[in-house]
């Protein structure tokens, strides 16, 4: 093996797959102590632009890098719109209308579509390794969703969760398609433009700077899923390929599940049991360097 288990592009899609998970315990924590949820959009992504705009200026060659991506803000600012407000905006929304695992599990619904667009414009594999991969991870958070905790959620909150999740997927996609690379430098471009979109709902609804707990929970969305969760998923889309990133990230309502019974004190059951199992055999399977011959490819 000449690239180490920890340097693969696999390994980086599922550390931010877990960071991501922290996302719905984090965000209910907020709601539970008067944060809205345009707040903790705008806030997570604004402090977390300001620690890496800050943290880059303190170094000439980060600050070179970060301007020599001035040129690039056109597609900067449809990916912060894509990955940035889409996600954020809906996604948080949605944590108010419906569970922690329905809305994680929804998030990623839209995955499909990253596979499909990487075979046909990127020319990526969509080899039966990926296709059992992804069906096992999907099997596994239905065992969970339907058999674990309190699953509900109205319309609303489904289609903000489906909405947010159809962003993320075309973010994926798009930033492998414009191969903006990787990095700090990066993210300051992100998350500048993603505090712009963010800030106008905030706007409409009443500049509030939240405080206490809920300023604990948001400083632990930012340092978790916003900087090392972004940091992750974009590292692994500028090395590997879109659509197995997309299936490993798949994985995310596992961790979110989980993440959400520790905070509340609950178990997995049998039926649970067997998801995460089902889960974990098909992160195996996305992880695997070697593919048989491509089901589906791009001519």
């Amino acid at each position: 093996m000449s690239t180490s288990l920890f340097k693969r592009p696999e390994f980086y899609a599922l550390i931010a797959a877990i960071l991501n998970g922290t996302i719905g315990a984090f965000t209910r924590v907020g709601f539970a102590h008067g944060a809205t949820s345009n707040q903790i959009a705008f806030w997570k992504c604004f402090v977390a632009f300001l620690v890496i705009a800050l943290y880059c200026a303190t170094s000439q060659v980060r600050r070179r890098e970060t301007l020599a991506l001035a040129n690039k803000w056109p597609q900067f600012a449809v990916l912060a719109f894509l990955g940035i407000f889409c996600l954020y905006f809906f996604e948080t929304w949605a944590f108010e209308e419906a569970s922690i695992p329905l809305v994680a599990f929804l998030l990623y619904a839209a995955g499909a579509m990253t596979i499909v667009l990487s075979a046909i414009f990127l020319g990526e594999r969509i080899g039966l390794y990926k296709v059992i991969a992804f069906t096992s991870i999907l099997a596994g958070v239905y065992l969970i969703l339907s058999y674990e905790g309190e699953i509900s959620g109205s319309y609303l909150g489904i289609t903000l969760a489906l909405l947010g999740g159809l962003g993320y997927a075309l973010f994926i996609f798009t930033s492998k398609l414009m191969n903006v690379g990787s990095g700090l430098p990066q993210l300051v471009w992100l998350f500048g433009f993603g505090s712009l979109y963010l800030l106008v709902p905030l706007l409409r609804e009443g500049f509030v700077f939240p405080g206490g707990i809920a300023l604990l929970a948001i400083a632990a969305l930012v340092l978790l899923p916003t900087i090392g969760g972004f940091y992750f998923t974009t590292k692994a889309v500028d090395q590997g390929e879109a659509s197995k990133v997309q299936i490993i990230e798949t994985s995310d309502p596992l961790f979110a599940t989980l993440f959400a019974f520790s905070f509340f004190g609950e178990s997995l059951g049998l039926a649970g049991t067997i998801g995460a199992l089902c889960i974990m055999a098909g992160l195996i399977l996305a992880m695997k360097k070697n593919t048989p011959p491509a089901v589906l490819a791009a001519q």
